[in-house]
């Protein structure tokens, strides 16, 4: 009764977040995290009916869907990154291919385990990949987070309600995970419970925050972060070029 309760306060608020980006142009500003949003709300909608009408084709459908949620949960990472250093092109540029590579490498490193296993089962595969690319997006977030305290800079509150709540949901993930991995069942039935209330504190911080478009404050000029990166750039351009010469000659020699 509670679990069903929890549910169908999940789907109204997921279609109220998706209905208020339409009508507050937020939907165009984050295009990604709404997409992730909507294909969570279209899992809740087809998985829950499936569990107790056709519960043969439910583990596949889930497993299917969880892992589409966790390729697309990397999709929000990138899109705050984008979002918070939109004023700072180097260092977002950086970022972005930081953060593609060590997706693209937890994703590998899974798939590849799991081609080369004689005992592949969907399920395992799908819950390794997902405890990898949700310490990923931990780690990348929690680099994010220093990065602006450490450069002090000025971020909207729509993404804030946006880092904030996928924090939570990051954090409540990996404690899942862990217990999961090393209680097992035991500590199943307590999530039954913890999962979707948590998930309601996350869509109600995304309510609060995201209910109406509010500008980012804009940074003023000659920004530090944008000068260390290019000064890291020319240091690692010069380090390369004083390499490929120092290879050069010891061929020629």
């Amino acid at each position: 009764m509670v679990s069903s309760a929890l549910w169908l306060i999940g789907l109204a608020l997921e279609s109220l977040l998706l209905v208020r980006a339409v009508h507050s142009s937020l939907l165009n500003r984050y295009k990604l995290f709404y997409l992730y949003l909507g294909w969570v709300l279209l899992g809740d909608l087809l998985t829950v009916p499936i569990y107790y009408f056709r519960p043969e084709f439910y583990p596949y459908v889930y497993w299917c869907e969880e892992f589409c949620s966790v390729l697309l949960g990397c999709g929000v990472v990138l899109e705050i990154y984008r979002a918070a250093l939109s004023h700072y092109p180097g260092a977002a540029h950086m970022a972005r291919n930081v953060i593609l590579f060590l997706f693209v490498f937890s994703i590998s490193r899974v798939l590849v385990k799991a081609w080369n296993s004689p005992k592949w089962i969907p399920g395992a595969t799908t819950l390794e990949t997902e405890r990898d690319l949700r310490t990923v997006q931990t780690a990348v977030l929690t680099g994010l987070l220093a990065l602006l305290a450490y450069y002090a800079i000025p971020i909207g509150r729509n993404l804030r309600g946006i880092v904030a709540g996928y924090s939570f949901f990051l954090g409540m993930n990996l404690i899942h995970l862990s217990a999961r991995d090393s209680l097992g069942g035991q500590f199943q039935w307590i999530w039954d419970y913890l999962q979707p209330i948590s998930y309601v504190v996350v869509l109600l911080v995304w309510v609060a925050t995201l209910w109406s478009y509010a500008p980012s404050f804009q940074p003023e000029g000659g920004t530090r972060l944008e000068r260390d990166y290019q000064s890291l750039l020319s240091a690692t351009r010069r380090q390369v070029t004083d390499m490929w010469q120092h290879m050069s000659r010891s061929t020629r020699s």
